[in-house]
Protein backbone atom coordinates (compact mmCIF):
# COMPACT_ATOMS: atom_id res chain seq x y z
CA UNK A 1 0.00 0.00 0.00
CA UNK A 2 1.42 3.71 -0.69
CA UNK A 3 2.08 5.61 2.16
CA UNK A 4 -0.99 7.94 3.65
CA UNK A 5 -0.45 9.31 6.55
CA UNK A 6 -4.24 8.70 8.15
CA UNK A 7 -3.05 10.41 11.63
CA UNK A 8 -2.54 13.19 9.77
CA UNK A 9 -5.80 13.20 7.46
CA UNK A 10 -7.38 12.69 10.63
CA UNK A 11 -6.19 15.58 12.73
CA UNK A 12 -6.85 18.07 9.80
CA UNK A 13 -10.18 16.84 8.69
CA UNK A 14 -10.73 16.98 13.04
CA UNK A 15 -9.68 20.80 12.63
CA UNK A 16 -11.73 21.52 9.52
CA UNK A 17 -15.12 20.42 10.98
CA UNK A 18 -14.31 21.89 14.27
CA UNK A 19 -14.06 25.25 12.50
CA UNK A 20 -17.31 24.90 10.75
CA UNK A 21 -19.21 23.72 14.33
CA UNK A 22 -19.72 27.36 16.14
CA UNK A 23 -22.33 29.77 14.57
CA UNK A 24 -23.02 27.11 11.89
CA UNK A 25 -26.15 29.13 10.30
CA UNK A 26 -28.91 26.08 9.90
CA UNK A 27 -25.62 23.66 9.88
CA UNK A 28 -24.99 24.71 6.06
CA UNK A 29 -21.01 25.14 6.90
CA UNK A 30 -21.31 22.06 8.74
CA UNK A 31 -23.30 19.82 6.20
CA UNK A 32 -21.32 21.34 3.00
CA UNK A 33 -17.92 20.68 5.13
CA UNK A 34 -19.14 17.17 5.57
CA UNK A 35 -20.43 16.44 1.56
CA UNK A 36 -17.23 18.28 0.44
CA UNK A 37 -14.65 15.98 2.48
CA UNK A 38 -17.09 12.89 0.73
CA UNK A 39 -16.64 14.24 -2.37
CA UNK A 40 -12.50 15.24 -1.58
CA UNK A 41 -12.15 10.99 -0.14
CA UNK A 42 -13.58 10.01 -3.48
CA UNK A 43 -11.15 11.49 -5.58
CA UNK A 44 -8.46 10.34 -3.47
CA UNK A 45 -9.62 7.32 -4.14
CA UNK A 46 -9.37 7.41 -7.88
CA UNK A 47 -5.92 9.13 -7.87
CA UNK A 48 -4.43 6.68 -5.58
CA UNK A 49 -5.24 3.33 -7.01
CA UNK A 50 -3.93 1.01 -4.66
CA UNK A 51 -6.24 -1.68 -6.24
CA UNK A 52 -7.99 -1.72 -9.01
CA UNK A 53 -11.66 -0.48 -8.09
CA UNK A 54 -13.17 -2.45 -10.96
CA UNK A 55 -12.40 -5.35 -9.37
CA UNK A 56 -15.14 -4.18 -6.78
CA UNK A 57 -17.98 -6.27 -6.71
CA UNK A 58 -20.58 -4.04 -5.25
CA UNK A 59 -22.69 -2.20 -7.23
CA UNK A 60 -26.43 -0.90 -7.89
CA UNK A 61 -29.00 -3.63 -6.49
CA UNK A 62 -26.42 -5.70 -4.71
CA UNK A 63 -27.58 -5.07 -1.10
CA UNK A 64 -26.18 -8.02 0.84
CA UNK A 65 -24.29 -5.83 3.90
CA UNK A 66 -27.59 -4.40 4.37
CA UNK A 67 -29.08 -6.06 6.87
CA UNK A 68 -26.92 -4.41 9.84
CA UNK A 69 -26.54 -1.18 12.31
CA UNK A 70 -24.85 1.33 10.63
CA UNK A 71 -23.47 4.10 12.61
CA UNK A 72 -24.39 7.46 11.73
CA UNK A 73 -23.01 11.10 13.16
CA UNK A 74 -25.60 13.66 13.38
CA UNK A 75 -24.49 15.54 11.09
CA UNK A 76 -24.99 12.55 8.91
CA UNK A 77 -28.19 12.02 9.90
CA UNK A 78 -29.51 15.53 9.42
CA UNK A 79 -27.83 15.50 5.55
CA UNK A 80 -30.18 12.98 5.07
CA UNK A 81 -32.96 14.10 6.43
CA UNK A 82 -32.68 17.44 4.28
CA UNK A 83 -32.20 15.17 1.54
CA UNK A 84 -35.39 12.72 1.81
CA UNK A 85 -36.90 16.08 2.14
CA UNK A 86 -36.61 16.95 -1.23
CA UNK A 87 -37.93 14.08 -2.71
CA UNK A 88 -41.58 13.60 -3.79
CA UNK A 89 -44.00 12.76 -1.42
CA UNK A 90 -44.92 9.43 -2.25
CA UNK A 91 -40.92 7.93 -1.83
CA UNK A 92 -41.49 10.62 1.53
CA UNK A 93 -43.94 8.49 2.70
CA UNK A 94 -42.93 5.04 1.71
CA UNK A 95 -39.92 5.72 3.29
CA UNK A 96 -41.01 6.60 6.46
CA UNK A 97 -42.84 4.25 7.23
CA UNK A 98 -40.65 1.53 6.02
CA UNK A 99 -38.24 3.65 8.91
CA UNK A 100 -41.34 3.51 11.18
CA UNK A 101 -41.37 -0.09 10.91
CA UNK A 102 -37.89 -1.51 10.54
CA UNK A 103 -37.23 0.81 13.99
CA UNK A 104 -40.41 -1.29 15.84
CA UNK A 105 -38.17 -4.70 15.13
CA UNK A 106 -34.51 -3.43 15.17
CA UNK A 107 -34.30 -0.66 18.09
CA UNK A 108 -32.21 -2.19 21.25
CA UNK A 109 -30.99 -5.08 18.85
CA UNK A 110 -27.05 -5.19 19.18
CA UNK A 111 -25.15 -5.59 15.77
CA UNK A 112 -24.82 -9.60 15.99
CA UNK A 113 -28.81 -9.81 16.54
CA UNK A 114 -29.65 -7.47 13.98
CA UNK A 115 -27.32 -9.33 11.22
CA UNK A 116 -29.47 -12.77 12.09
CA UNK A 117 -32.50 -10.58 12.00
CA UNK A 118 -31.47 -10.65 8.52
CA UNK A 119 -33.82 -7.09 7.68
CA UNK A 120 -32.90 -4.89 4.44
CA UNK A 121 -32.35 -1.51 5.07
CA UNK A 122 -35.05 0.91 5.09
CA UNK A 123 -33.42 2.78 2.44
CA UNK A 124 -33.66 0.19 -0.36
CA UNK A 125 -35.91 0.74 -3.11
CA UNK A 126 -37.32 -2.61 -4.66
CA UNK A 127 -34.51 -3.54 -6.84
CA UNK A 128 -32.46 -3.11 -4.14
CA UNK A 129 -30.65 0.23 -4.75
CA UNK A 130 -30.26 2.67 -2.36
CA UNK A 131 -32.68 5.96 -2.05
CA UNK A 132 -30.29 8.16 0.05
CA UNK A 133 -26.99 6.80 -2.09
CA UNK A 134 -25.75 10.41 -2.86
CA UNK A 135 -25.97 11.44 1.08
CA UNK A 136 -25.43 7.61 2.58
CA UNK A 137 -23.40 7.47 5.69
CA UNK A 138 -19.63 7.28 5.60
CA UNK A 139 -19.56 3.88 6.95
CA UNK A 140 -21.78 2.74 4.38
CA UNK A 141 -19.21 3.94 2.20
CA UNK A 142 -16.27 1.66 3.48
CA UNK A 143 -18.07 -1.05 2.98
CA UNK A 144 -16.51 -3.25 -0.51
CA UNK A 145 -16.52 -6.55 -1.58
CA UNK A 146 -14.22 -7.98 -4.51
CA UNK A 147 -16.52 -11.23 -4.35
CA UNK A 148 -20.39 -10.40 -3.66
CA UNK A 149 -21.32 -14.50 -3.42
CA UNK A 150 -18.43 -14.65 -0.59
CA UNK A 151 -19.98 -11.59 1.01
CA UNK A 152 -23.36 -13.67 1.15
CA UNK A 153 -21.61 -16.55 2.61
CA UNK A 154 -19.50 -14.63 4.86
CA UNK A 155 -22.74 -12.81 6.37
CA UNK A 156 -25.07 -15.91 6.46
CA UNK A 157 -22.51 -17.47 8.18
CA UNK A 158 -21.77 -14.93 11.01
CA UNK A 159 -25.45 -15.45 11.98
CA UNK A 160 -24.34 -18.93 12.93
CA UNK A 161 -20.85 -17.98 14.63
CA UNK A 162 -18.36 -18.65 11.49
CA UNK A 163 -15.74 -16.67 10.56
CA UNK A 164 -14.88 -16.06 6.69
CA UNK A 165 -12.97 -13.55 5.31
CA UNK A 166 -14.51 -10.84 2.71
CA UNK A 167 -11.57 -9.63 0.48
CA UNK A 168 -12.51 -5.77 0.49
CA UNK A 169 -10.27 -2.63 -0.79
CA UNK A 170 -8.30 -1.58 2.64
CA UNK A 171 -7.60 1.28 1.49
CA UNK A 172 -11.04 2.43 0.95
CA UNK A 173 -11.66 1.15 4.50
CA UNK A 174 -9.64 2.78 6.20
CA UNK A 175 -10.31 6.05 4.72
CA UNK A 176 -13.35 6.05 5.21
CA UNK A 177 -13.34 4.82 8.63
CA UNK A 178 -10.27 7.16 9.32
CA UNK A 179 -12.77 10.19 8.20
CA UNK A 180 -15.91 9.00 10.05
CA UNK A 181 -13.59 9.24 13.27
CA UNK A 182 -12.55 13.10 12.47
CA UNK A 183 -15.46 14.40 11.66
CA UNK A 184 -16.59 12.51 15.23
CA UNK A 185 -13.47 14.49 17.02
CA UNK A 186 -14.70 17.33 14.85
CA UNK A 187 -17.53 17.63 16.55
CA UNK A 188 -16.50 17.33 19.69
CA UNK A 189 -14.20 19.60 19.49
CA UNK A 190 -16.54 22.38 18.20
CA UNK A 191 -18.95 21.41 21.18
CA UNK A 192 -21.50 19.38 19.43
CA UNK A 193 -22.28 15.81 19.97
CA UNK A 194 -19.87 13.55 18.30
CA UNK A 195 -21.57 10.14 19.14
CA UNK A 196 -23.34 7.96 16.60
CA UNK A 197 -26.31 6.42 16.37
CA UNK A 198 -28.21 3.60 14.72
CA UNK A 199 -28.92 5.12 11.04
CA UNK A 200 -32.81 4.25 11.37
CA UNK A 201 -33.63 5.53 14.90
CA UNK A 202 -31.79 8.48 13.97
CA UNK A 203 -33.84 9.75 10.83
CA UNK A 204 -36.81 8.02 12.38
CA UNK A 205 -36.15 11.25 15.49
CA UNK A 206 -35.33 14.00 12.45
CA UNK A 207 -38.50 12.65 10.65
CA UNK A 208 -40.70 13.02 13.62
CA UNK A 209 -38.65 16.47 15.06
CA UNK A 210 -37.47 18.81 12.22
CA UNK A 211 -37.48 21.15 14.56
CA UNK A 212 -34.69 19.93 16.82
CA UNK A 213 -32.22 20.19 13.88
CA UNK A 214 -31.49 23.72 15.29
CA UNK A 215 -30.97 22.44 18.44
CA UNK A 216 -28.52 19.57 17.76
CA UNK A 217 -26.78 22.17 15.98
CA UNK A 218 -26.13 24.02 19.13
CA UNK A 219 -25.04 21.23 21.05
CA UNK A 220 -28.08 19.22 22.18
CA UNK A 221 -27.39 15.77 22.90
CA UNK A 222 -29.69 13.10 22.39
CA UNK A 223 -30.42 10.35 24.47
CA UNK A 224 -32.20 6.63 23.88
CA UNK A 225 -35.42 8.07 25.53
CA UNK A 226 -35.46 10.71 22.35
CA UNK A 227 -35.23 7.76 20.22
CA UNK A 228 -37.25 5.14 21.39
Amino acid sequence: MFEFDFAQYRQALSDKIADRCPGSVAGEPLLNELQRVADEAERLLEQHQVADRSLLDCGPGCSSCCVVNVSTLLPEGIAIAHYLRGQDVGLKNQIRSKVEELWCEVRGLDDEERLCMRRKCAFLDEQGCCTIYPVRPLLCRSLTSTDADRCREALVGQAFGEERPILMHQFQQQLYETLFIGVADGLEKGGLDGRSFQLTGLIRFLFKHPEAEAELLEGRRLCWQDLY
